[in-house]
This record gives structure tokens, sequence and C-alpha cells, in this order.
């Protein structure tokens, strides 16, 4: 994957859901996430995961983000929907099913999903590498995940 086509479609896709969604500190986590969670690779969780896109969102996150947060931001749904080009109606109702075939064949699908995820965190955009490294194991990868903020650090620092 040609890093600097993804950083462009993050970019593009974040854009088309409002400009304080793509502040350069929101592309960068966001790209960064990739990178560590797929390093641009595949788009299903190796094993038997449930995890899907370039950014390994579970189909219940999705739905959970879907059904708990943007259910109730109508205006925010129709632009994640524009955003991705797809039905408005999966943004505001989808199902485990349908989250999980959108998140395999639709990229800007998984940077939509991955952007919301750290929006929904009370804690303050990372300004720096150091400061993504630690939201990315606070907020996505979470205490329970196996990932490190070191683990993070090196693969950005070694991947870009």
């Amino acid at each position: 994957m040609n890093h600097q086509q993804i950083r462009t479609l993050i970019k593009d896709t974040l854009n088309g859901l409002g400009s304080k969604y793509a502040k350069p500190g929101a592309i960068d986590l966001v790209f960064w996430t990739g990178l560590v969670e797929s390093r641009y690779e595949y788009i299903k969780q190796l094993g038997t995961g449930p995890a899907r896109s370039f950014w390994q969102i579970e189909p219940d996150t999705a739905v959970s983000q879907v059904r708990n947060y943007l259910k109730y931001r109508p205006d925010l749904a129709f632009k994640c929907a524009e955003a991705t080009v797809t039905q408005p109606d999966v943004w505001v109702k989808g199902n485990k099913a349908t989250w999980d075939k959108i998140l395999l064949v639709n990229i800007a699908s998984g940077i939509v999903h991955c952007r919301l995820k750290y929006w929904r965190s009370p804690k303050p955009m990372a300004k720096n590498l150091d400061e993504a490294a630690k939201m990315w194991k606070e907020v996505y990868n979470t205490e329970h995940g196996a990932g490190t903020v070191d683990k993070f650090k090196k693969m950005v620092s070694s991947l870009t």
C-alpha cells in the first residue's frame, strides 16, 4: 500500500465529515493506527478474530458506534454515509453482518470508525508520536489489548 495514497484517502475522508475531524494530528493518528494495526497489509484479523479493515475494527464496535452515538447525531451519520459512499441507513441502524461486510470492502468506512473511536474519547488529541502511542493504547487498543506504547512507537518509526 502506498502510504501517500492512504494518507490522502484519510485526509479526504475525514474532511468529508467536517474540518474539525480532519486536523493534522487526527490524520496522523488515524494513519499511524492503521500502520500499527495492519501495516496496511491485511483487512481481516489474523487467526479467527472478528476485526476488519486496515484499522482492525470489530463489527460489534461499528454497531455500537452507530447505535449509541450516530443514531443521536443524524447530521453526522449522513456525513459518514457521504464520506464513505454508503447508504445512510447503515450509519443509524446497521447490524453486525452488514458491518462485517462493509468494513471488508470499503476502506473509508474503517477510516471513519477509527476516527470516531478517538473522537468519542474525552482525551485531547495527541500532538506528537509519544502522545499518539499513549492515546492508541488507552483508547483504541485498551488496557486489555496485546499492544504496547513501545510497540506503537517502534512500528510507526520503522514504517514511516
